[in-house]
């Protein structure tokens, strides 16, 4: 095996009459944007689906500038500086992407108007995107890409706050749903030997004789056999979340183990929204819009620009997974910790390991999101940097990059 460059290998096949050359590239997303790492720093990928996407927003923009502008929208707090604020174009961002045998990637776009996928080659990101499916009543937050049956795992929500494992034909666009009910399914991964064997996270919600959601239980791990129907639940603990499954060659599973906190309410119903009075109904959107954010993902706010109605929130303090974290507080922890690459995850966050006997050990504090790869390697993210971690255990900086959520290498 002989180093080409820093992720290219060139490999000699078995037979040693055909030589060939394999690109090991690496994606993440951040921020909602999905980069492709080169030599040291993060190249931004067009997403066609998005940039078109926001050209006819500012279109229907521009028509209605007059709705925006002057003395009289600034009053009614519907002035804005950018017409993309009034239209919610700010919230369609990169929800995930994976690689093909191809040589193409897939990533997944979150509109304001549902979901579009589409398949694009990297060395003709500006040229080129094929269609997959374009849905209005459909949002996808997370993929998986079974390469040998031509198909994708997704984490759905048909627009409520529920969200299923599906199974996606690439080819057909034809949506199969796996899971139902009252829960948050996410982060599908197939066996990499048997992609008949699909894991992924979930939790129920509670609901409250009402009707009233009176929380969210702790995340497990679940596997899922496709062909049987078979479902086990491979992890679970009342006091964690475990979250992000992905299994190695070997069998071993990886996951992030994080504390499980709790959130109840039990002062409102939905039923309530129709017969509360306009003070309360403001009480009820404040906690939906909290309840959205911290397991959806989405606020059901608007981003009026009326200085008297917005209440921004400290810039320290960042919804991640569902938790509220203070930034600078958990960075300087973590510096004073004397961590090599200090970044803003609690060190209670944590990357483990579980072997096929049943094992679990922890591979490395403050994870935000993780990949592996078939080298043996780890790709991870604390929020502040990206690090490779080698067989050897050693750690490499590959470049600082703010909020990563996903990783993806080929």
């Amino acid at each position: 095996m002989l180093k080409f460059s820093k992720y290219c290998t060139i490999r000699l096949d078995e037979d040693l009459k055909n030589w060939r050359i394999q690109m090991n590239q690496l994606l993440y997303i951040s921020k909602g944007e999905l980069f492709w790492q080169q030599e040291e720093r993060g190249t931004t990928l067009a997403c066609q689906a998005i940039e078109k996407y926001k050209s006819n927003l500012r279109e229907i923009s521009q028509r209605k500038e007059w709705k925006t502008k002057g003395a009289g929208a600034l009053f009614m707090g519907l002035s804005t500086s950018n017409g993309e604020e009034f239209l919610g174009t700010t919230g369609t961002l990169v929800s995930d992407a994976v690689f093909t045998e191809e040589g193409e990637f897939i990533y997944s776009a979150l509109l304001d108007t549902g979901t579009a996928i589409y398949s694009k080659p990297l060395s003709q990101c500006e040229n080129y995107e094929g269609l997959i499916l374009r849905k209005n009543d459909l949002k996808v937050y997370d993929m998986a890409n079974d390469q040998k049956n031509n198909r994708l795992a997704i984490a759905a929500s048909t627009l409520s706050y529920d969200r299923h494992i599906a199974i996606l034909g690439i080819d057909s666009a034809h949506i199969d749903f796996l899971t139902e009910g009252d829960s948050l399914d996410g982060n599908p991964y197939f066996d990499p030997k048997n992609p008949d064997q699909l894991y992924y996270d979930s939790c129920g919600f509670a609901y409250g004789e009402h009707g009233n959601i009176l929380g969210v239980g702790a995340k497990e791990i679940c596997r899922l056999n496709l062909q049987s129907g078979a479902l086990d639940t491979i992890l679970e603990n009342n006091k964690f979340d475990f979250i992000k499954p992905q299994v190695d060659l070997e069998g071993n599973l990886y996951f992030i183990q994080k504390p499980y906190h709790s959130f109840a309410n039990t002062s409102f119903s939905f039923k309530n929204l129709l017969l509360a009075p306009v003070k309360i109904i403001k009480a009820l959107v404040g906690w939906l819009d909290f309840f959205t954010t911290r397991y959806a993902g989405e606020s059901l706010k608007t981003t009026g620009a009326n200085p008297a109605k917005m209440k921004q929130k400290s810039e320290e303090e960042i919804f991640i997974e569902g938790n509220l974290i203070n930034a600078q507080k958990t960075l300087t922890e973590n510096q004073k910790s004397g961590e090599k690459f200090p970044g803003i995850a609690p060190k209670s966050w944590e990357l483990m390991k579980m072997t096929r006997d049943g094992k679990i050990s922890s591979i490395k504090k403050g994870v935000l999101a993780y990949r592996l790869s078939k080298d043996d390697e780890i790709f991870y993210s604390n929020g502040k940097h990206l690090i490779k971690i080698s067989p050897q255990k050693s750690e490499e900086l590959i470049c600082e990059a703010n909020l990563i959520t996903k990783i993806i290498y080929s």
